[in-house]
């Protein structure tokens, strides 16, 4: 896939970018879940944390559990947005019911951390 690294592959964060925008305007939550990851790292485009924000808000109602363990991540350390956690803690168990073991992992941390 452009710009994963894979071998062989010259990588081409453009590219990347522009499919992932196709896929997500097509409304599949992963190519959402994607570009949003695009404007959060500045992958082909510039760095746009409102606009990650937004993105992996979308994908994670839509049910992906990538993009839900990204918004709660964005909500446990305030990256772009105003710190949350229990917003934090909300997306996290979403993620986490569906298998996400580094969800399961934060989740079970944040919760000793804040005595919940």
């Amino acid at each position: 896939m452009y710009g994963l690294n894979e071998i062989g592959i010259e990588k081409d964060y453009n590219k990347a970018f522009k499919l992932f925008k196709q896929s997500a305007e097509g409304g599949y939550s992963g190519g959402i879940m994607m570009l949003g990851y695009c404007y959060n790292n500045g992958i082909g485009t510039k760095i746009n944390k409102q606009k990650a924000f937004e993105l992996y808000q979308n994908a994670a109602i839509l049910g992906d559990d990538t993009a839900q363990f990204n918004l709660a991540l964005m909500y446990e350390e305030g990256d772009g947005i105003t710190k949350d956690i229990g917003k934090a803690i909300y997306w996290y168990e979403k993620s986490a019911k569906q298998g996400d073991q580094d969800a399961q992992i934060k989740l079970k941390n944040l919760k000793k951390i804040n005595n919940l």
